[in-house]
This record gives structure tokens, C-alpha cells and sequence, in this order.
């Protein structure tokens, strides 16, 4: 059996939970904006300190995969790409700079309300899983960015 050998990352004593609820999130335009925003909040805190900021820059790309024999696009692929920065509050140089991709698919259908919802769907896990790798990086990397400051 191993014992000591894991502790939660956002445990109360650790030094990622030092960084909850302490970075700015950025106001980020559009539907998958707000959806990661959303899960950025949920993994680093709604702000109430400012001692970080984070700037993204967020990006889509659509790929039909699949075409049918009448040239009707039927599976299309969504790749969503952020690149983010972590800055100490009035800094200039990101203390942490990364890029993370997230990729998903789905099909269109006959239905202009079906593939609207589906693609609705799809905005929202692509924002979470990308929340999700953003907020794992940075909390990962606690230390360093407590160097930093």
C-alpha cells in the first residue's frame, strides 16, 4: 500500500490553492468564449484578488470529414485552439505562456435545429476541456509561479 505519496493538488495547505480565486480572468468575446470562461472559473475561482491576470486568445477551425455522394458535408470536425498567458498584475512578461488544442466532431444532419444544438454541444466541451487544460497547467505549475512573484 503507498501512503504519502498523493496530495490533491488544491488541498488547503498546498500551494495551488494559494492561486484560487486570485486571477483576473479575461473577458473573452463570443459563445465559446463565455463557455470557457465559465470553466475557468469553475477551476481557478471566481476572482476576488488581483494578484494575476490571465490573457487568451482563443480560435476555431471547422473540417468536414465526411461528404456524402451529393457533396453534402456530413461529419465535421471542430478544432479549438487558446493560446494564454499568465501575468503577475501590472506585469509586462508572462510569468506562464502555453497553447493548448482541444478537438471534437459531429454530424450534421437534415435538421438546421438538430446541427445547430449539436454544434452548441460540441462549443461547450470543446470550452470546458480547454478550461480544464488551462486551469491544470497553471495549477500544476504553483510553485513556479509563486517563484515568480
Amino acid at each position: 500500500m503507498l501512503s504519502g505519496c498523493f496530495r490533491p493538488m488544491l488541498a488547503e495547505d498546498g500551494q495551488a490553492s494559494a492561486l484560487r480565486g486570485q486571477i483576473v480572468l479575461p473577458d473573452i468575446e463570443g459563445r465559446l468564449g463565455y463557455y470557457l470562461y465559465q470553466s475557468l472559473e469553475d477551476r481557478l475561482g471566481r476572482p476576488e484578488g488581483d494578484r494575476y491576470r490571465l490573457d487568451v486568445a482563443i480560435s476555431t477551425e471547422d473540417r468536414g470529414l465526411a461528404i456524402s455522394q451529393d457533396n453534402d458535408v456530413t461529419r465535421i470536425s471542430v478544432t479549438a485552439t487558446v493560446a494564454w498567458a499568465l501575468y503577475l498584475r501590472d506585469g509586462t512578461e508572462p510569468v506562464l505562456r502555453d497553447r493548448e488544442v482541444s478537438q471534437s466532431g459531429y454530424n450534421a444532419t437534415g435538421s438546421l435545429f438538430a446541427t445547430r444544438q449539436t454544434r452548441l454541444d460540441i462549443e461547450r466541451r470543446l470550452a470546458r476541456d480547454l478550461g480544464e487544460r488551462i486551469s491544470r497547467a497553471i495549477l500544476a505549475r504553483s510553485r513556479q509561479i509563486a517563484r515568480a512573484s
